[in-house]
């Protein structure tokens, strides 16, 4: 066995006061990582979630919403709520709000967001431009200073590849006081495109003390170890490559347990998973919602498997429970 992963699987992460049992983070993803998909995630063993990202304008303004987004339960913790803001005063109010109502245990803020509408806002990625060190700094270490639980960031590699700046961004962060950093090995030019840069991950890892987590196209057993043999970084953070196959946060626990690691998960195994997602997702927000937002998620269980267009087809315009379900038989019992 590979030392780093030995390592690994003997120490347990800490985040300031939190400890997580193993080195693995399932990633923040909007639309996507609300209770009812950190809840199937908990019970596949995954020690640590991110919400979807919130707004602080929104949570300073009392959108009800946007608080509805961080409802938790007892089996979702430790849970991490992450914020994002394009200013100091915005983020400081929103972390307030989220302060005042709790039931969290780390605070992530977002500074990776490449999409246009956030950066547009000043937040997400934006914060990674150069001229706005300063500032980063200002803001999260007021952050720092007031909060109740460890603050952690999400970050990318830097604006494009003329400027990629993660190693002094990690050393900011540092100063600033946050416990972690989950790094996507992409700049935000990349958007979810090209080849993840993870030497930058490595660099990022020997310039700073705190944990270093790795992001991005993590998607297998096999590239977790590679990622954590290559990078020294403490632990990943998945996202997408678990999307639609829940089954790998259960074979990275047991690979980190040195259990048996389960068989990939079968057409039918997919599906009774898309059913529990489903079910989670009525009883968090109702069937008229549930059937909504399942329109676009059931697709990613069926990804990789032949023959599947004409359920994708039929998935994407149901509308009723009764037909969720009938489609799902319908799947499972196809040769």
């Amino acid at each position: 066995m590979e030392l780093v992963l030995f390592l690994r699987i003997m120490n347990k992460v800490k985040i300031g006061n939190v400890e997580i049992n193993y080195p693995l983070i399932l990633a923040p993803m909007a639309g996507i990582t609300n209770l009812s998909y950190r809840k199937m995630m908990k019970e596949l063993g995954c020690p640590l979630t991110v919400s979807e990202m919130v707004s602080d304008f929104a949570l300073h303004y009392g959108n009800k919403e946007t608080i509805k987004m961080i409802d938790t339960s007892e089996i979702d913790h430790p849970l991490s709520i992450q914020l994002f803001g394009g200013s100091k005063e915005s983020l400081l109010n929103g972390a307030k709000v989220l302060f005042k109502l709790g039931g969290f245990d780390i605070l992530d803020i977002n500074l990776g967001c490449p999409v246009n509408k956030v950066v547009k806002e000043k937040a997400g990625s934006s914060w990674l431009k150069e001229e706005r060190k300063e500032e980063l700094y200002e803001a999260i270490k007021s952050l720092v200073d007031i909060s109740p639980v460890p603050v952690t960031c999400k970050i990318r590699l830097g604006w494009d590849e003329n400027s990629i700046n993660v190693v002094s961004t990690c050393k900011t962060l540092e100063k600033a006081g946050v416990k972690m950093i989950a790094i996507h090995a992409r700049t935000r030019s990349m958007m979810y495109s090209g080849d993840p840069k993870y030497e930058y991950i490595k660099l990022a890892k020997e310039a700073v003390k705190i944990p270093i987590f790795a992001n991005g196209d993590i998607n297998s057993i096999e590239k977790v170890k590679e990622i954590l043999e290559y990078t020294k970084c403490d632990g990943v953070m998945i996202g997408r490559g678990a999307l639609g196959n829940p089954i790998l946060i259960k074979q990275i626990v047991e690979m980190f347990s040195c259990l048996p690691i389960s068989k990939d998960s079968t057409l039918s195994q997919r599906v009774d998973f898309m059913i529990i997602h489903f079910n989670y997702l009525m009883e968090l927000k109702g069937e008229f919602k549930a059937i909504s937002e399942m329109r676009g998620l059931s697709t990613h269980y069926l990804k990789g498997f032949n023959g599947m267009k004409k359920f994708k087809l039929k998935l994407i315009s149901m509308k009723s429970k009764e037909e969720f379900y009938q489609i799902a038989m319908e799947i499972k019992n196809y040769n």
